[in-house]
């Protein structure tokens, strides 16, 4: 009998800062894009160890929130809670945290109850097919007039395949086979189309980030130190990276240095709000 495939993220204990090179200005940024106020209710979907709420509290300590962070790894959650719970103590902080262990297709939450939803780097974690549900979802969860908040990759049609086939053979490599099934990376065009299509408006974005993809740094974090498959990775990119055209491995900035892949990618910001009427 063929095994259930493993969720990746019941095994990937891997620090995502260090993976994706995100910087704390990158970070600064974002925090003041969420513009969170005192008790408001928010809640960040796929959120893995919650990221996002622990360098919200080291930069504003003061800011008491409700917040629900929402996974459908229970080990990044458990992971999330014992890091977030010192934090709350450090800095005496009162907000209400709760952990959801829930699958985000299903969103089993009260309607038009979030002032802000928060989506970093998860929606290319639905399948296709599940795409346009999840997103119709996260616009019946937001109050009208509230704001959803996504950071995505930043794909435009001269760099799409070639991103995409890099993160798949990346998953392959490091035994992801859920990550490898069910990934879906979206255009930025037809993710504001899906946007607007559930009822979203002012899809707006607000910010791009330099993703600064090396690819040593997946050496230990997810190819478990395993040097002959960050060799395998990186001779499969610059296989592929010859099919760019001139201009695009320009923007790129594409550089192979001993064991690093160097490039230069990019993610996006982006605001979408829910109409009052």
């Amino acid at each position: 009998m063929k095994q259930p495939i493993l969720n990746a993220y019941e095994i990937r204990n891997a620090d995502y800062a260090v993976v994706h090179s995100e910087s704390e200005v990158d970070f600064d940024q974002f925090i003041e894009a969420l513009d969170i106020k005192n008790g408001e209710k928010v809640i960040d979907v796929g959120g893995g160890y919650g990221s996002i709420f622990i360098r919200l509290i080291q930069r504003q300590p003061q800011v008491s929130f409700e917040y629900d962070l929402l996974d459908g790894g229970l080990f990044q959650l458990k992971k999330g809670e014992e890091k977030i719970s010192i934090l709350l103590e450090k800095y005496d902080n009162p907000s209400t945290v709760r952990y959801l262990h829930q699958d985000a297709l299903e969103l089993n939450l009260q309607a038009n109850h979030y002032d802000l939803v928060i989506c970093k780097m998860f929606l290319h974690e639905i399948p296709q097919r599940y795409k346009k549900d999840l997103i119709n979802n996260l616009f019946g969860i937001v109050k009208p007039g509230g704001r959803v908040i996504v950071w995505n990759p930043d794909l435009e049609e001269n760099d799409y395949h070639f991103y995409t086939s890099v993160i798949k053979k990346k998953d392959e490599l490091a035994g992801y086979e859920s990550l490898v099934q069910n990934r879906h990376f979206l255009l930025n065009h037809d993710f504001c189309a899906l946007m607007e299509e559930a009822g979203f408006t002012c899809v707006e974005k607000l910010l791009t980030f330099d993703y600064h993809l090396h690819t040593v740094n997946r050496l230990n974090e997810e190819f478990s130190g395993d040097k002959m498959k960050l060799q395998e990775w990186n001779g499969y990119i610059m296989q592929i990276a010859q099919q760019l055209d001139e201009q695009t491995r320009e923007t790129l900035q594409i550089k192979s240095l001993d064991d690093d892949i160097y490039i230069n990618f990019k993610r996006g910001v982006f605001l979408l709000e829910k109409p009052l009427v």
